[in-house]
């Protein structure tokens, strides 16, 4: 049985969310609560990287095309 990790840190919660460091630090992080690991290490709560991702979705998702739609090689 797998089981995810309520903390995600830092140096995966990125790739948690599928895009690189750099759009993570600039447009997710400042809006997360940093939960400190030790003297140095620092992690995100999985269920807030998951609320950034429903809300985003929510304000830049787009319903998918119709099987058939932009399929040139079918006509």
């Amino acid at each position: 049985m797998f089981v995810l990790p309520r903390f995600i840190r830092l140096k995966h919660a990125p790739h948690y969310l599928g895009m690189d460091k750099n759009r993570f630090n600039t447009e997710v992080r400042p809006f997360l609560t940093e939960i400190l690991i030790g003297t140095q290490g620092i992690a995100f709560d999985r269920l807030d990287l998951d609320a950034f991702a429903d809300d985003y979705k929510r304000r830049n998702g787009r319903p998918g095309k119709k099987k058939g739609e932009n399929e040139p090689w079918r006509e």
